[in-house]
């Protein structure tokens, strides 16, 4: 299947020759694609997976120069369109006059050489389209790559930060039980507190220089 532009007035097909390269609507993610609808400014227009936008509509922006401007960037969108004032409709309902008259002696068989030719024609554009077709899409795998990479980091990183969040918690609760053990300490009343039971009930404690006065006047 030949790749057509779907933008109103654009005659744009593909050939090996040209250097225009095709790239389908970006169906996957819905907001791009609605925005490249809303650009094109056809009513009742909705793409399909086989509906494609050429590159004549994009700025040299819009492409990656890595893959030498062949592929589209993630939130690429085609600006370059040329709009009449009286837009017609684009399908109308008798598009051949009516005193237009076809033959009926018209042969119903082609032409046996240009059958020999289609078959060898058509292979070249058919892989060439799979591969325009491939290299526009390499940017969805790319970006999911990116994503999932993205992902299983951050998920490394929670898991690091989860286990330095328990080991505080364990620290935090040791120093809770220390704390109470210390106040527990100082709170203990001093009156409780008993001279040694070797004393006596009849024993008095004096200085040193009076316990030798009182021997002395003994």
């Amino acid at each position: 299947m030949v790749q057509t532009c779907s933008a109103y007035g654009c005659k744009n097909r593909y050939h090996k020759d040209k250097d225009i390269s095709f790239h389908k609507f970006p169906l996957a993610r819905p907001d791009v694609s609605a925005k490249w609808v809303a650009a094109m400014r056809r009513n009742n227009f909705k793409p399909t997976k086989y509906s494609n936008i050429c590159s004549q509509h994009f700025t040299k922006d819009c492409f990656k120069r890595e893959c030498n401007n062949r592929v589209l960037k993630e939130n690429a969108v085609p600006s370059l369109f040329t709009f009449t004032l009286s837009v017609k409709a684009e399908s109308p309902e008798d598009p051949f006059p009516s005193d237009l008259h076809f033959p009926l002696s018209l042969p119903l068989t082609s032409d046996p050489g240009v059958e020999e030719e289609l078959p060898g024609s058509s292979l070249p554009e058919m892989r060439c389209d799979t591969a325009a077709v491939s290299c526009d899409h390499n940017y969805t795998a790319e970006d999911s790559a990116r994503q999932r990479r993205r992902m299983e980091q951050l998920e490394e990183q929670l898991g690091s930060l989860r286990k330095k969040l328990k080991t505080t918690q364990q620290k935090c609760r040791r120093q809770e039980r220390e704390l109470k053990r210390l106040k527990a300490a100082c709170e203990m009343p001093v009156t409780g507190r008993r001279l040694p039971a070797a004393l006596g009930k009849g024993y008095v404690i004096l200085p040193k220089h009076v316990y030798y006065t009182l021997k002395g006047i003994k």
